[in-house]
């Protein structure tokens, strides 16, 4: 309840503050980050690569979606032809329709397709108890699944799960050629909604992800403040352990 009431006290407020942008920024390389302030704020990824764009997080609806597309058709004349869910939480898959609805693959783990299958519907009467704005988003399931860690953009995008964490299923995204990762939910500077956390992993999962030492410089973190080092991981780990 505890997590619930500090969800609704600070996402809820970008419904009644000034109007929402979605901007998209670069970072490095082929990377662009997303900054999404409907309904919540939310920092999602963009991958431009040789012949196509991957979207990393499909935005909270199929509106968002389809501001986010125009604002990358400001920056490339490539086809979005895949998104990644990074968890079954609606601003990560909320906007899957829209991107269906152009021709993209909707990317995910078989552990993500379960989770939206299984749950998608007590996530978005929760998400509609924290923010009454937030509208009825129908199920999109993902339409390419994956056991488990994979790679996309001839592995210039690679996905990892590496254990629960904000939510069972939720993965990191790593672009090596740029050392940047995408923390998603998993990572930010404050501790965020924990209702759906496996508390007594989460730890453990971004334990294994330092001893990956995967190389990253910058972290993309999924809400609030986008950009960070990697002593995020640290400073979460912190705030798990103080709670």
């Amino acid at each position: 309840m505890k997590a619930f009431l500090l969800f609704l006290a600070v996402f809820s407020s970008a419904a009644y503050g000034a109007e929402p942008t979605l901007t998209l920024m670069h970072v490095r390389g082929g990377v662009y980050v997303v900054e999404d302030g409907y309904f919540a704020n939310e920092n999602s990824a963009v991958y431009v690569g040789p012949d196509h764009v991957t979207v990393v997080g499909a935005t909270w609806t199929a509106e968002t979606a389809g501001r986010l597309a125009g604002e990358i058709a400001k920056i490339s004349k490539l086809p979005i032809t895949e998104v990644i869910d990074t968890n079954y939480h609606p601003d990560r898959a909320g906007g899957n329709a829209y991107f269906k609805g152009i021709g993209a693959r909707i990317v995910a783990t078989e552990m993500t397709r379960d989770a939206m299958r299984d749950g998608w519907d007590d996530v978005i009467a929760w998400t509609r108890r924290a923010i009454p704005s937030y509208p009825a988003v129908p199920m999109v399931l993902p339409d390419t699944v994956y056991p488990g860690d994979f790679a996309l953009q001839d592995g210039r995008v690679r996905a990892l799960y590496l254990g629960p964490s904000h939510t069972r299923d939720g993965i990191f995204v790593w672009f090596p050629e740029e050392k940047i990762l995408y923390g998603g939910c998993i990572l930010k500077e404050k501790l965020g909604n924990l209702d759906f956390a496996d508390v007594a992993e989460y730890p453990k999962t971004l334990r294994k992800l330092q001893k990956r030492d995967l190389g990253f410089t910058t972290v993309i973190a999924g809400h609030y403040s986008p950009l960070h080092e990697p002593e995020l991981i640290d400073q979460y780990i912190a705030l798990l352990e103080k709670q």
